[in-house]
């Protein structure tokens, strides 16, 4: 099967448009908690919500789900110096679960993206990247399990990963306290 998206949604672009200091993470092509346990020793996965829910509308098309279908959506706080350096948000749909990502659904506090990275025969499509605006649904997500004192700027980049014809969609959203260690972690 080929691991591409048909389409892209507004908004969600091939390439980081603008400067940010986020952009050496943003575009990390390996795995991101492989580069995260580099950069914090402390590393660890934060479990913040999973359960069944309707996917955002744009998760439907990627996933190629019908609008009334409920799918697995887990969401984490990727920690590192005892705060959160990344906010993840993976839908897997439910036909998956009974297949190829079968277990995904029992890891916990396990990092979803060393048993992605570990399989050889999971394929990655290209990154998608954007700024998130407070009216995104993953932003309103970020909101429900990280108090605000101001609105951030929010940059998120997605990519899906399919094993044989299921497909896992994956979306990290970058915190501000990331971008401190930006420059440092490019190595």
């Amino acid at each position: 099967m080929h691991c591409a998206s048909n389409r892209q949604d507004a908004g969600w672009q091939a390439k980081v448009i603008g400067h940010t200091p986020l952009r050496p993470w943003l575009q990390e092509r390996g795995s991101l908690t492989a580069r995260l346990k580099r950069q914090y020793a402390d590393f660890s996965v934060q479990v913040l919500a999973q359960d069944w829910h309707k996917p955002n509308v744009d998760e439907q098309a990627l996933l190629q789900l019908p609008a009334n279908q409920h799918a697995w959506v887990r969401e984490v706080m990727l920690m590192g110096q005892g705060q959160g350096q990344v906010f993840a948000h993976s839908v897997i749909a439910r036909q998956g679960l009974r297949g190829a990502w079968c277990h995904l659904r029992h890891i916990g506090r396990l990092p979803l993206g060393a048993t992605l990275f570990a399989n050889p025969r999971v394929k990655r499509s290209a990154l998608h990247y954007r700024k998130l605006p407070s009216s995104h649904a993953l932003y309103k997500a970020f909101c429900r399990h990280v108090p605000q004192q101001q609105s951030p700027v929010l940059w998120a980049r997605r990519s899906l990963f399919c094993l044989r014809h299921h497909r896992l969609l994956v979306t990290e959203v970058f915190l501000a306290s990331c971008a401190k260690h930006a420059s440092r972690s490019s190595s």
